[in-house]
């Protein structure tokens, strides 16, 4: 126990103060004295017990918080515990920024899309990224070597097909040298049975921390060239089918408000449509059940938008019977996506709230609301199922968004349908 002197002197002038009270004469000197003692000897021993207490008290509650904790936010561990050693070391160069994709695990009695691979992950890489690969076995390799798998990176586009064998103590690296799609693929059995069962960590590095936020999911679609036939008419012809080779898929996320400055650009309580209530000119019974409104608009590459919806679920809850016998039920979905066959931005079904997505490649856009119902739907505005508005929060060139023209066309050799036209088509 440490005491401060003024400590010392609060004590001293109370015994002072109680000898005076005491003794008189030349007593009061020795008496003051042994009162200050007596004062200094009960100030520690009340001291010392008020710590012992709160030390008790505290280390109680800490052990009856810790147990509360414990019990309610983890989860019991099963199985061996990933420790530091299982995670890649650090890049031979430096640092370097890195994202974990995906762990894969192989399927036995599997070869599929390729030989001698049972599973495959596909991936939009950008050139400079480079792969990081290790394989991670369900039991310790003690007493023996350690396991290795086979792996090969596939670009279906570049028409190239690289064999790996992936380590679980070193990292294989694979550093991509063209932007595009690349499938990479587990091989179907390890060349020798001491690997055991296991899975295949996927990481990738990247040169700029900002790149770790850019998509890696392959955007599935088609490009659209435009041609005139024999007879002067508009052919739509379908190129580039999916998964396309230069793209990324972008996602959408909810947002709880349209962002300030951004434009109106299609508004469905005024329904003007491009296409109102058609049927699918690509199918028979389609075309009777299925009631489809287009709008077309034109977006470049970055473009932010917002689609703003409210759905009149009543109109969703009954059978529908048709002519075939089949039995079918009333429902309706939205979609926003490059002509004529994607990329998405936006595919969803019956959801009220706002959604905000970026544009990933230049072209023509067709924001479509499908409804499957009875025939009777045909006449009935668009108004009646769902309030629709799309807002543009991002426009690198608003002025193009609508500068075509909407013509009757053909797609390939199928059909017939209204179609945006570039205004310059010769």
């Amino acid at each position: 126990m440490s005491w401060s002197p003024g400590q010392h002197a609060v004590l001293l002038g109370l015994a002072l103060v109680l000898a005076l009270r005491l003794a008189s004469g030349w007593a009061v000197l020795p008496a003051t004295l042994v009162l200050w003692v007596a004062l200094v000897l009960a100030a520690g021993l009340v001291d010392a017990l008020f710590r012992r207490r709160r030390t008790g008290s505290t280390a109680a509650q800490v052990g009856h918080e810790s147990s509360i904790t414990t019990s309610a936010t983890l989860a019991p561990l099963h199985g061996p515990v990933p420790r530091a050693t299982a995670m890649p070391a650090s890049a031979p160069d430096g640092r370097e920024w890195r994202r974990h994709v995906v762990d894969l695990a192989p399927f036995h009695n599997e070869r599929y899309p390729r030989a001698d691979i049972c599973a495959t992950h596909e991936m939009f890489l950008r050139a400079g990224d480079v792969l990081l690969l290790r394989f991670h076995p369900d039991t310790p390799a003690e007493g023996r070597a350690p396991a290795r798998w086979p792996c090969d990176l596939c670009a279906p586009e570049q028409g190239a097909r690289r064999w790996f064998d992936v380590g679980g103590v070193d990292e294989t690296r694979i550093a991509i040298e063209r932007t595009g799609v690349h499938s990479l693929g587990i091989g179907q059995d390890a060349p020798d049975a001491s690997a055991g069962a296991g899975s295949i960590g996927v990481w990738l590095a990247v040169a700029a921390p900002d790149a770790l936020s850019l998509p890696l999911e392959p955007a599935h679609g088609a490009s659209c060239r435009y041609e005139r036939d024999a007879d002067g008419g508009v052919v739509a012809r379908i190129e580039g089918e999916r998964p396309l080779q230069t793209h990324a898929r972008l996602p959408s996320r909810a947002v709880g408000e349209v962002p300030r400055g951004a434009c109106l650009l299609f508004a469905g309580d005024a329904d003007a449509w491009d296409v109102a209530g058609t049927g699918d000119p690509s199918s028979d019974w389609l075309a009777q059940y299925r009631h489809l409104h287009r709008w077309y608009l034109q977006l470049s590459r970055g473009d932010v938008l917002v689609l703003e919806q409210a759905w009149q679920a009543d109109a969703f809850d009954r059978r529908l019977p048709r002519d075939d016998g089949a039995v079918g039920f009333t429902d309706g979905a939205l979609r926003l996506y490059g002509f004529v066959r994607g990329p998405h931005l936006y595919d969803g079904g019956v959801v009220d709230g706002r959604h905000a997505f970026t544009c990933g490649a230049d072209g023509f856009h067709c924001l479509e609301l499908e409804l499957h119902g009875p025939p009777e739907w045909r006449g009935r505005p668009a108004t009646d199922f769902v309030d629709l508005r799309l807002w543009g929060a991002f426009l690198q060139r608003p002025q193009a968004a609508r500068d075509f023209d909407l013509r009757d066309g053909r797609v390939e050799d199928w059909y017939r349908m209204p179609m945006p036209v570039p205004r310059d088509l010769a």
